[in-house]
């Protein structure tokens, strides 16, 4: 028993002698890499990294371009508006501070009054790139603010956007660009308000007394618009805080009424206003919106219904002609074919209109008619543009639903295109 306990413990003593010299053979060839450890309380994902962050950020992701911008937003201030200041420009600059060339391109612009251009497509470090900002306020009343965005390949700051803010101060404006009804109701009563603002003074540096001497819409059917005089003593504090009401020497509350029975679709209207004023005798406010009804909805790949309620074929090649489909869902189980759902206009009359019908065994079993409208611009048509803003500067197609004269109703649907060689 002695012998074979001896045998066993000489066994063991020798096995740890060989894999000891073992390891040390197996060392000398390969040295311990000591950022292979894996202490205690070190996450697997730690190894390898060097805990004093040696090899820097920017070591690791290379040389990069860095964006530098002193300004970002232009004050023009507050300029009386005419034909000489509506224009404007001014320079921005991008400078690359960083170690790496870097790209700028068009990133977008806020509105189409505003054009910018880059003076070049990539910055080598140290150098700058103007960008030049320019606008047309020709549509603007009161308060402007606009903006362009410059897209750069720095990582961590991929977009810079640049302003142009100011106030532009005609001798009477309204405190709101354009008065909009959305998706207002063609069985209910609406209305919305809006304030005159003068701002001309008499030789003396005194207010001049501005009068409204008359009101007239385009469609004083469906529309009333009523003026009062105010004071500026009215106003409220965050009124009075506004450089709009700080120049303003004349004040009215106005009030535009939208009455029931409006065309379903979206209508653009005029309010003309006329004045004592010598230097602007009339004022003019544009009025739109977009009339929703329970018993018909438009859609289509063109038609815009979120937001203008206008179909909006655009660029129409004259050789060639364009054609768009609309569909009309008419919940409202009336028989659908040629006597009940028509064309009542179009402007102009060379647009052409095919209306499909759903098959009379489908309409028997559903209360919900699907009406597609193929529309056309035929090719060879004249040249021109019907782009808007005003109603009688796009096209329009008018639809008449219903089973007589007396429980019909119209669906307007605006078409804006414009026809080029």
């Amino acid at each position: 028993m002695r012998v074979f306990l001896a045998t066993v413990v000489v066994g063991i003593l020798f096995g740890l002698g060989v894999g000891y010299a073992i390891g040390e053979f197996q060392a000398s060839l390969m040295p311990w890499n000591r950022s292979l450890e894996v202490n205690k309380g070190v996450a697997l994902s730690k190894v390898g990294q060097d805990q004093s962050d040696a090899g820097s950020k920017k070591e690791r992701r290379g040389k990069q371009p860095k964006v530098k911008v002193d300004e970002e937003v232009f004050d023009f201030g507050i300029i009386e508006k005419n034909p000489s200041t509506e224009k404007g420009e001014h320079k921005f600059y991008i400078e690359n501070v960083g170690d790496a060339d870097m790209t700028l391109a068009d990133g977008g612009k806020g509105c189409f009054c505003t054009q910018f251009t880059i003076s070049k497509g990539v910055v080598r470090p140290g150098e700058k790139a103007t960008v030049t900002f320019t606008w047309d306020g020709a549509r603007s009343g009161g308060v402007f603010n606009q903006g362009i965005r410059v897209v750069t390949n720095d990582p961590e700051r991929k977009e810079v956007l640049f302003a142009v803010k100011g106030l532009y101060t005609s001798p009477i404006i309204c405190d709101v660009g354009e008065i909009v009804f959305h998706n207002a109701s063609s069985t209910q009563e609406s209305a919305r308000t809006f304030r005159i603002m003068g701002f001309e003074k008499n030789e003396d540096d005194s207010p001049f007394p501005l009068e409204i001497q008359s009101i007239e819409v385009t469609d004083p059917a469906h529309f009333e618009v009523s003026l009062t005089k105010d004071d500026i003593s009215n106003l409220t504090e965050a009124d009075l805080k506004s450089r709009l009401y700080e120049q303003t020497k004349n004040l009215f509350q106005g009030l535009v009424t939208m009455k029931p029975g409006m065309p379903q679709g979206a209508f653009q209207e005029l309010i003309r206003l006329r004045t004592n004023s010598p230097q602007m005798p009339i004022v003019e406010i544009s009025l739109s919106g977009q009339i929703t009804g329970n018993a018909v909805k438009v859609n289509g790949a063109l038609f815009d219904e979120k937001n203008t309620g206008t179909l909006r074929i655009d660029n129409v090649q004259q050789s060639v002609g364009k054609k768009t489909n609309i569909r009309m869902t008419i919940f409202d189980k009336i028989p659908a074919n040629e006597n009940t759902i028509k064309v009542k206009s179009v402007r102009p009359d060379w647009i052409k209109v095919n209306l499909t019908y759903p098959p009379e065994d489908l309409q028997k079993t559903s209360s919900i008619r699907l009406v597609e409208a193929e529309i056309e611009i035929p090719a060879d048509s004249p040249q021109g543009a019907f782009m808007g803003p005003e109603k009688e500067r796009l096209g329009e197609v008018v639809f008449s639903i219903g089973e007589t004269e007396e429980t019909s109703q119209e669906v307007v649907v605006p078409v804006r295109f414009a026809i080029t060689p």
